[in-house]
């Protein structure tokens, strides 16, 4: 069958449109794809590390309550927060553990093992910032509230204490601490601006309490992602 002329122009000219939006939806795609692929490639890196874990249970309550557990539970929470932001979380324990080496003696020597080797993962994974969390206990049982701490020698390490203990401070009922310096071990000896997160005193009979609730993880973990976004300028 032979089209008319005109039907035949027409043809042609919805041919060549066509194929000129869909080279246009291509290209869209494509720039979209690479687009996606770079702020992948540059998205921003946090390890997160629950403090103590296998032979080291941190604070131990009377009444059994570990430490340890606590500050994975939260980091886990904290975890799930930051991931839709696009930040890429990692965790220096992810069950209860610890990284000392069998026949290690001497509480001092297994304490640095077990700290070197979260460091290490930090700087294998590029990490931008360290988090290590943890909860405090004080003998008299009277102290409450998070505390932030940062290196001395450390501006960037300071800024992202301070945009935490922020956070932290606008939970109901949590005492207005400011974010402090500190020299300890682990904050000393990352290469990348580090801190250290106490989110309560589990010595508090009130405090331990809530620290072991669901709702209560929650709100210090938000607090502790809020702050992290904050630093790197997130919305």
């Amino acid at each position: 069958m032979r089209w008319p002329k005109v039907i035949i122009g027409t043809r042609f000219a919805i041919i060549l449109v066509i194929g000129v939006m869909g080279s246009l939806v291509l290209s869209v795609f494509w720039q979209g794809s690479t687009a996606v692929v770079s702020q992948l490639e540059n998205r921003y890196v946090v390890m997160l590390d629950p403090g103590h874990g296998g032979y080291d249970p941190g604070a131990v309550t009377p009444q059994g309550v570990y430490e340890k557990a606590i500050n994975l539970q939260i980091a886990q929470i904290v975890k799930e927060m930051l991931l839709p932001s696009g930040i890429q979380v990692f965790l220096t324990r992810e069950e209860d553990l610890d990284y000392v080496p069998n026949g290690v003696k001497g509480k001092s020597t297994k304490k640095q093992l077990d700290l070197n080797h979260r460091i290490e993962m930090a700087d294998q994974e590029h990490a931008d910032i360290f988090v290590s969390l943890h909860v405090n206990a004080t003998a008299t049982g009277q102290n409450s509230g998070a505390e932030t701490f940062y290196h001395y020698k450390s501006e960037s390490g300071k800024r992202l204490a301070e945009l935490i203990q922020q956070e932290l401070i606008k939970i109901s009922g949590m005492n207005r601490r400011i974010a402090k310096p500190g020299d300890f071990y682990i904050i000393k000896n990352t290469s990348m601006p580090s801190v250290i997160v106490e989110v309560g005193y589990l010595s508090s009979v009130k405090e331990q309490k809530k620290l072991q609730q669901t709702w209560y993880q929650e709100q210090l973990a938000r607090a502790i992602a809020k702050g992290i976004a904050n630093y790197f300028e997130l919305p």
